[in-house]
C-alpha cells in the first residue's frame, strides 16, 4: 500500500513538471491580434534607381528617368507628390525645378501599380 501511494505521488509530480515546463516553454507562432484591432500596416519597401530625367510632366507631378536595372537600360516614371523631398547639395528645391537631362537619384516606394518618388536628390554635373 505504501509503495502504491509513493509510485502516485512520483507520478503527480511528474505531471506537476511537465506541465509546468510545457507552459513556460516559448509558443511557435505569432500571437493573434487582440480582438477588435486591426494588424498593424506594413510599411512599404523603399527602393533606390539612379539616372538621368528624360521628361518632366508639364504639371510637375511626375518625372520618367533613364536608368540601369541589372545592366538593361530602362525608362522608369516616378510621380512625385507633396511629401516627396527634392534638394540638390543639402538646399530643397520644388517639382519645378527639376529639368531634362539632370542626373537624380531616386528612393522610392511601390504603391499598387505606381512608383512614388520619397526623395530626389539631384547631383551637380
Amino acid at each position: 500500500m505504501k509503495r502504491l501511494l509513493f509510485l502516485l505521488a512520483v507520478f503527480f509530480v511528474l505531471v506537476a513538471f511537465v506541465s509546468g515546463a510545457m507552459a513556460i516553454s516559448k509558443p511557435t507562432s505569432k500571437p493573434a491580434p487582440e480582438a477588435g484591432g486591426s494588424p498593424e500596416p506594413e510599411k512599404p519597401k523603399i527602393e533606390k534607381f539612379s539616372g538621368v530625367i528624360e521628361k518632366v510632366n508639364e504639371n510637375g507631378k511626375s518625372i520618367v528617368v533613364r536608368g540601369k536595372v541589372m545592366q538593361e537600360e530602362k525608362l522608369l516614371t516616378f510621380h512625385i507628390d507633396n511629401k516627396t523631398k527634392i534638394s540638390k547639395n543639402s538646399v530643397m528645391m520644388t517639382p519645378g525645378d527639376l529639368k531634362k537631362d539632370m542626373r537624380v537619384s531616386i528612393e522610392y516606394k511601390k504603391e499598387k501599380d505606381k512608383m512614388i518618388a520619397v526623395a530626389i536628390g539631384v547631383s551637380t554635373p
